[in-house]
């Protein structure tokens, strides 16, 4: 009986990142969605950084396959449809998560780290 209730909560756990993650990047274009999670309204140095950084990698085409132009903000203390903290591990923020084709290929709590992920393919 143990082992089953651990399948199932096991299953759902992971039914429910899938899920979290269909959410996060249903509204992506060029196949590519920054996720930024936050525990308190961002801070403009973050953001400033964080826009230097997409632009280097937008206007230098870093990126092949376009630009990176959905980028959407959560605070983990908001109510929100999943559990964002659970789900995806998260302990300190900012912490961002770049999917592409609906893929993690890339997480940071440091916004150079994104150009830096284009730059080595």
């Amino acid at each position: 009986m143990l082992c089953i209730l651990i399948l199932l909560v096991t299953g759902c756990g992971q039914n429910n990142r899938e899920k979290a993650i269909d959410y996060l990047t249903q509204n992506q274009r060029n196949d590519a969605s920054l996720i930024v999670f936050t525990d308190r309204p961002s801070e403009r140095p973050f953001t400033v950084e964080l826009q230097t950084q997409l632009n280097e990698v937008n206007n230098e085409n870093l990126r092949a396959k376009g630009p990176i132009t959905n980028v959407t903000f959560y605070n983990v203390r908001d109510e929100n449809k999943f559990n964002y903290e659970k789900i995806f591990g998260l302990k300190s923020y900012p912490y961002m998560i770049l999917f592409e084709k609906g893929q993690i290929t890339l997480e940071t709590q440091e916004p150079e780290e994104i150009v830096q992920h284009f730059k080595k393919r």
